[in-house]
């Protein structure tokens, strides 16, 4: 059952729910998204470095002292 913002508050301190705890469960869900937010971009910016590097390592320097093998698609 939703708490009417002009109901008692239920935490029993005779304050109306608007000017007691209305705020506090309001911030809660914003530190929540915020984090969940904080995550979602760490993900796509590790996605995104890993695809740079991927890019950038199309093989080993010049000097490295390492071959292309035909037979097994890789560096040596």
């Amino acid at each position: 059952m939703k708490i009417g913002r002009n109901a008692p508050c239920p935490c029993g301190s005779g304050k109306k729910y608007k000017n007691c705890c209305l705020a506090k469960s309001r911030s809660s869900v914003t530190v929540q998204q915020k984090l969940l937010a904080a995550v979602v971009v760490l993900i796509v910016v590790a996605g995104l470095i890993a695809v740079v590097v991927a890019f950038r390592s199309d093989g080993p320097s010049t000097g490295s002292g390492l071959v292309w093998s035909e037979e097994h698609q890789h560096w040596h």
